[in-house]
């Protein structure tokens, strides 16, 4: 059975309010596709609401991103903050520590996240090609997903 935490009026998947999946995907502009990594965070409740996206074209900048953010996620357990990390702490060692206690997985480990009416589990190490970044007339990205290819 999914592990369900209530908090604030909506049902999260574990302690972290946001997580990301970090991907091989497209950047389109008029119908033209782009290969880049796309980087999308979801909101980690039930749904996985996807809540903004980006994109790189290099891995090394996807991670130099990663690693200066996804330490500062709202932790449920620490009402709505981060984790405290103490200040003479290595910032992202001490998070891949709190991810490992907890059994979590960092974005940089490969694993996606998806509903669980995709995966039982919650997400898996398979998927790595489904993001599409769609760039409409106005400018506005839309995130588009098939959840359902591994």
């Amino acid at each position: 059975m999914p592990r369900k935490i209530e908090y604030q009026g909506d049902i999260y998947r574990d302690d972290r309010m946001f997580v990301m999946n970090l991907s091989n995907g497209f950047l389109e502009i008029n119908s033209k596709k782009i290969p880049k990594l796309v980087l999308v965070t979801y909101r980690n409740n039930i749904n996985l609401v996807a809540t903004r996206a980006d994109h790189f074209d290099t891995k090394e900048e996807a991670e130099v991103y990663i690693k200066s953010v996804e330490f500062e996620v709202p932790l449920i357990s620490n009402n709505g903050n981060p984790l405290s990390i103490p200040d003479t702490e290595d910032k992202w060692k001490f998070w891949n520590n709190w991810l490992n206690e907890n059994n979590l997985h960092s974005t940089l480990s490969g694993y996606q996240n998806v509903p669980y009416r995709y995966n039982p589990d919650g997400g898996d190490f398979e998927r790595n090609n489904y993001i599409t970044l769609v760039v409409d007339e106005n400018g506005k990205m839309l995130i588009s997903e098939d959840m359902t290819e591994k």
